[in-house]
């Protein structure tokens, strides 16, 4: 029987930012315990705090943001997970590992684990994570035609000891006409060399024009034993 996971994680305090910066704060609003009829909550966050998808917009002024998606296009029907843990803080994934027979030329969503994920309750998940060299996006391009994202377990496709080279990844993977988007910092504990991914959900936050939004990734597959 088929299951539904999901493979983002929960915002909360502890939630881990590139560079170490990005906070998530949750202030409370209305509380029944002060006497107040409900309870409400504010919530301040970055947009690339957590597990979130990037636009063009985020690294191209003119680059296509949030609003000019179709719903559809996050609906991805042919996924393939790509496991090549684990593999070593702060080295760039290169080339070699996405000329590889067993990657069907027909998938839509590409996901990589590096078991990276691992190390997000620790300070080296954003100091030293892997990155992917810019050089892989034209790989893709050529040898995946139907590709639209790629999606990972690491905190940023930018690794933070290579940031310039993480730039240049971002423009490669983000330059249109055609675009990969990027998921970073997802789950993907749950998965591995033998998971079977029938289809994958990824819904963003709603913000209108924006660069980059969190969002909620959801896995079909086939039940596992």
């Amino acid at each position: 029987m088929d299951q539904w996971i999901c493979l983002s994680y929960f915002l909360g305090a502890d939630t881990p930012g590139y560079g170490g910066e990005s906070v998530f704060e949750n202030r409370p609003g209305k509380r029944i315990s002060h006497g107040d009829s409900c309870n409400t909550s504010y919530w301040s966050l970055g947009n690339h705090l957590g597990t979130h998808v990037d636009f063009p917009r985020h690294f191209f002024e003119a680059g296509k943001a949030s609003d000019d998606y179709e719903p559809g296009y996050f609906i991805f029907s042919n996924p393939f997970l790509l496991d090549i843990s684990p593999f070593p803080a702060a080295e760039l994934i290169e080339e070699k590992y996405f000329q590889q027979p067993d990657i069907p030329d027909t998938i839509d969503i590409l996901l990589i684990k590096t078991g990276f994920c691992d190390q997000r309750h620790k300070k080296e998940y954003w100091q030293k994570n892997p990155g992917i060299v810019p050089a892989v996006a034209a790989v893709l391009r050529r040898t995946l035609p139907s590709l639209r994202c790629i999606g990972f377990d690491f905190i940023s496709i930018s690794s933070y000891v290579h940031r310039d080279m993480g730039r240049e990844a971002h423009r490669a993977f983000l330059a249109e006409p055609r675009s990969i988007l990027l998921i970073e910092d997802m789950d993907l504990r749950k998965l591995d060399s033998n998971s079977l991914l029938k289809e994958l959900i990824v819904a963003p936050l709603l913000i209108k024009a924006a660069d980059a939004a969190p969002c909620t990734v959801f896995a079909r597959i086939l039940g596992q034993q």
